[in-house]
């Protein structure tokens, strides 16, 4: 694996490596697996949440009777889709700034 080290543990990278525009709890994570490799298991998550957030079904039309985690799936991507939102703002307007002076 390039840019990967090892600890006791065995090998990871450095999460801001797998993902640079994560947020700082994600930069500072050790990946130790393919972050991609099981993407299957959540895209119908993934897409029932951005279609709710759309607005064009509600989440219970998909889950009816959710379990504890489709409901913390649910808020660990809102979240992180939230923060993302931010980080994306502040760089526009970083850059906004930075070209104006």
């Amino acid at each position: 694996m390039p840019l990967s080290q090892e600890d006791e543990a065995g090998l990871y990278v450095d999460g801001f490596r797998v993902c640079p525009d994560s947020g700082e709890e994600f930069a500072e994570l050790k990946v130790r697996s393919c972050p991609v490799a099981s993407a299957n298991k959540m895209a119908a998550l993934i897409v029932s949440y951005r279609r709710h957030r759309s607005g064009i079904y509600p989440i219970e039309k998909a889950y009816p009777q959710p379990t504890c985690a489709i409901i913390e799936a649910m808020e660990t991507l809102h979240h992180n889709t939230e923060a993302a939102q931010i980080r994306a703002q502040e760089r526009a307007s970083q850059e906004i700034s930075h070209g104006t002076k």
